[in-house]
């Protein structure tokens, strides 16, 4: 099924482009007359003067005597010289009317011949012998091209043999040619639709329609998909007690605990990424793909499922682990830009202070409001397409989003500041889509409240352990890695600590001075990795994906005296992971935390 989706995935944006050229081609042959697409808008016709009946008895029969079942002889003059055309069983020849030798058109006939036909504002530039061009499809022979220096680069084809023009061409026929050639989709000019690239496309547009509707069906079967309104009720215990909770059929019973203020772990939103929701079901509960994935043999027999993934339809007994979270209301003390993408933002509490642990998260609960978008709020990497992006008023429904503390509690001053890193992400179409978190945190002005939940998650230090610690991490996951090298380092005997972060480029670098300062302390072992190469600005440090610099330096080092920790982008993350699976780490020596960031 996963195989199926990504192809079904990919099918529809083939599909999306095509239909995208399809219609720009379909606009332009409405708005462009005829007379220009066919790059005549300098051609003039111009009348061949036959011969008469004298100049035809003047000429001598022997000429054409060697030609078999004539069936026309036909007489013109072409810039004054005379030309015969007798149509025979082999073809069509062409003969000279002085001499009956074959017809010649040298360099100098061909441009008279060409200026006889253009009625342009130009002059003749060259004149150039061709056998074969891609303006003239399916021609081949001798010829000319004669250029015309004027404002739509006018090319006129006289033919040698004949010595008749074959066509005009110019910059508005090719881009006519091109919006044929889109439309059609034959890139060979032939503008027609018996071609094997539009049966393949038909072909591929049966397969997506076929594959929409298989999945359509698997999903309704599997119950990943409802469509039923009906209200119904949710039984959740928790800490030896029963509560009813009431909602739609087609909600999840994540959405559904949040509704009713039911704290429950999730960081992903409800995407199926996380696997924080867990929740105790009956071990005969449908087990979808993504619980399969992520949810070992031994939780799924138990009867664990994820509350993302299942309706009230199917699941209406649950069992949730009672947490120890509450809600504050947390007032914007400061931002900045850490770097083009990635906000920095400093809460502190209204009620009491938050108590944490480093690499835990909080719930921010994003209202359901009408956010301006204005251009200070846009991230340096945005500015220069600012004028072009969505201006005014969005409107979006109240979502949840979970962002990593970036600093450790005992680290803050006396106001227990609660410090987050949000990367900016522009927001798409739709309530529940990416980027609505990101723009409304990121668009708060210093002064601004906001409600959160939490303290959540259990990606924390193994304080019990004697192993130094060993950090992997890229982007946005520099958040709960720093709160937990800064908590480690608050101990009075920290361990070791090695640190490895990937960004794509020298920018990117969240915190880069700070770690440097760790490192010449000797704090901390920090090595900065960047993928992108760097043309801009010098670096000498290491370049590659963060998890192949990190596995040189364990094989050149003891790497069973590291507990591992992990965090960053959902590529890197699985990259990392089966790299120190190959290299032998035990499981329980590697924690990691997966926002899907």
């Amino acid at each position: 099924m996963k195989f199926l989706q990504w192809l079904h995935r990919w099918t529809s944006l083939i599909i999306l482009v095509q239909l995208l050229l399809w219609t720009i081609s379909g606009l332009y042959f409405a708005l462009v007359d005829h007379h220009g697409m066919k790059g005549h808008q300098y051609h003039q016709h111009a009348e061949l003067e036959p011969l008469s009946v004298e100049a035809f008895a003047q000429m001598d029969a022997s000429w054409w005597k060697d030609f078999t079942a004539i069936t026309s002889l036909r007489g013109r003059k072409i810039e004054g010289i005379p030309q015969l055309v007798i149509e025979h069983a082999e073809g069509t020849s062409y003969l000279d009317g002085r001499t009956g030798a074959p017809w010649q058109t040298h360099q100098n006939l061909a441009l008279a011949i060409a200026n006889s036909t253009y009625s342009g504002p130009g002059a003749p530039l060259q004149v150039t012998p061709v056998t074969a061009t891609r303006d003239l499809h399916g021609w081949q022979g001798n010829g000319f091209r004669i250029d015309y220096n004027d404002d739509l680069n006018t090319r006129v084809y006289v033919d040698r043999e004949s010595g008749t023009v074959l066509d005009h061409r110019n910059t508005p026929w090719v881009v006519a040619d091109w919006m044929f050639r889109l439309h059609f989709m034959d890139y060979t000019g032939g503008r027609s639709f018996n071609h094997v690239v539009i049966v393949s496309a038909g072909i591929l547009t049966l397969w997506f329609a076929l594959s929409g509707f298989i999945l359509l069906a698997k999903l309704l079967s599997t119950g990943e998909m409802r469509i039923n309104l009906r209200k119904a009720s949710l039984k959740v215990h928790r800490a030896g007690q029963q509560h009813t909770l009431v909602g739609r059929q087609q909600q999840t019973v994540l959405q559904v605990l949040q509704q009713h203020r039911m704290p429950i772990e999730s960081g992903c939103g409800g995407g199926g990424t996380c696997a924080l929701c867990k929740v105790k079901a009956s071990s005969s509960a449908t087990i979808t793909a993504a619980e399969r994935d992520l949810l070992s043999a031994s939780e799924l027999q138990e009867g664990y499922r994820l509350a993302c993934q299942h309706g009230l339809d199917k699941l209406s007994t649950v069992e949730i682990k009672a947490l120890d979270v509450q809600r504050h209301e947390l007032k914007l003390v400061g931002t900045r830009w850490l770097t083009p993408m990635l906000k920095e933002l400093r809460f502190v509490s209204g009620q009491k202070p938050v108590a944490y642990q480093a690499g835990q998260y909080m719930q921010f609960l994003i209202p359901a409001a009408t956010t301006k978008r204005r251009a200070e709020d846009i991230p340096e990497a945005f500015q220069s397409a600012w004028k072009y992006m969505p201006t005014g008023e969005m409107q979006h429904s109240a979502v949840r989003r979970s962002y990593s503390m970036a600093s450790c509690e005992a680290c803050v001053d006396g106001q227990h500041e609660l410090i987050f890193t949000v990367r900016y992400q522009p927001p798409a179409t739709g309530d529940c889509e990416p980027g609505i978190g990101a723009t409304y945190l990121c668009s708060m002005q210093v002064g601004q409240s906001i409600e959160a939940e939490g303290p959540y998650g259990e990606f924390l230090r193994q304080v019990e352990s004697p192993r130094e610690l060993f950090l992997i991490g890229g982007g946005a996951g520099m958040a709960p890695l720093r709160a937990i090298l800064q908590e480690e380092l608050q101990d009075a005997g920290p361990r070791h600590v090695v640190y490895f972060y990937g960004a794509r480029n020298r920018q990117e670098l969240v915190y880069h001075e700070e770690l440097l300062s760790l490192q010449r302390y000797g704090q901390v072992y920090y090595v900065p990795v960047l993928s992108e190469a760097q043309t801009q600005c010098q670096w000498d440090g290491a370049q590659g994906f963060v998890h192949e610099a990190a596995l040189a330096y364990l094989a050149e080092h003891d790497w069973q005296r590291f507990d591992f920790y992990l965090c960053g982008p959902p590529r890197m993350l699985k990259a990392t992971r089966e790299m120190l699976a190959q290299l032998g780490v035990a499981k329980e020596r590697i924690r990691f935390d997966d926002f899907g960031i």
